[in-house]
């Protein structure tokens, strides 16, 4: 194990001052002294090679698989998306959106016939594969870089659930703002790590995975890394809020019961503050 693990320094400030905060599955998470910086370290080599693990685990009927691309191409779902491709119109200039880690293609689709020029890119091909061969989807596998996509050719990038698992994210934003026009949009969700679930579950809350979250943000230390790369906030909120540890599950049903209700109210809530599980920001590019 020794051997497969290396050590960095902070991403965001370069600094390598760090404070221990907790193990968890034997991945050592720090903060950075200076900047405030949530990652693993050490971490495991080569870190992107294990995007593709969790869905590895899916053995058998592949049920779980099964499950999230029905998700993705549901009614339900494509309407969310739409509403926020909506949202997305007033940056509409080249026509052209690209979705960074694009899972089974659920976006891209919805891009699609809404008119948008889609792409997709996704390292994980026994995910990606069912938008290419099911619905024609314009879907590239493999990383950005080998993408080689052109410079100032995009209205709109989207990252997703994504950013958590790179293991250079500066880097990666400064590679993400040369792939949009001037003044586009890029648009990011990534766990919250200054959130009230934190606060509640501690390391059992369900994104701490240090094989694969190798790197956690807080508004104050996304906003910072954006900024770091051309970036200027346009929008930054956060949702959702979590009582249930990891793998904690009653087996009593009326407690689990109140359980999900009492989160789901408390969630209606956390939504006014900064202090949700799941992050979000639009971002343009200056």
């Amino acid at each position: 194990m020794q051997e497969t693990l290396e050590y960095i320094n902070c991403n965001l400030c370069g600094k390598n001052q760090t404070t221990p905060l907790f193990i968890k599955d034997g991945y050592n998470h720090v903060k950075c002294n200076s900047c405030g910086l949530i990652y693993v370290n050490p971490r495991l080599k080569n870190s992107k090679e294990n995007l593709d693990s969790f869905y590895g685990s899916d053995k058998g009927d592949g049920s779980l698989i099964k499950k999230l691309l029905h998700r993705a191409y549901s009614a339900k779902r494509q309407k969310i998306f739409c509403a926020e491709l909506k949202k997305m119109e007033r940056y509409r200039k080249l026509n052209r959106i690209l979705d960074i880690g694009c899972s089974f293609g659920g976006f891209l689709n919805a891009a699609k016939n809404r008119g948008w020029e889609a792409k997709g890119i996704e390292t994980v091909y026994n995910v990606g594969k069912y938008g290419k061969e099911l619905y024609n989807l314009d879907i590239f596998f493999g990383t950005l870089e080998e993408a080689k996509l052109a410079t100032s050719s995009f209205d709109v990038i989207r990252l997703n659930n994504i950013i958590e698992h790179i293991p250079f994210p500066s880097e990666f934003f400064a590679d993400v703002n040369k792939l949009l026009r001037k003044g586009g949009l890029l648009s990011l969700s990534t766990p919250n790590y200054d959130s009230y679930s934190v606060l509640i579950c501690g390391k059992e809350w369900i994104y701490f995975d240090g094989q694969h979250h190798i790197v956690l943000f807080t508004p104050t230390t996304l906003e910072k890394i954006l900024d770091k790369n051309g970036f200027t906030t346009v929008l930054l909120s956060t949702k959702g809020f979590h009582i249930r540890v990891k793998d904690k599950v009653s087996h009593n049903v009326a407690i689990e019961t109140l359980l999900k209700i009492s989160e789901k109210v408390i969630s209606q809530f956390v939504r006014f503050t900064k202090k949700g599980h799941r992050l979000k920001i639009w971002a343009e590019k200056r």
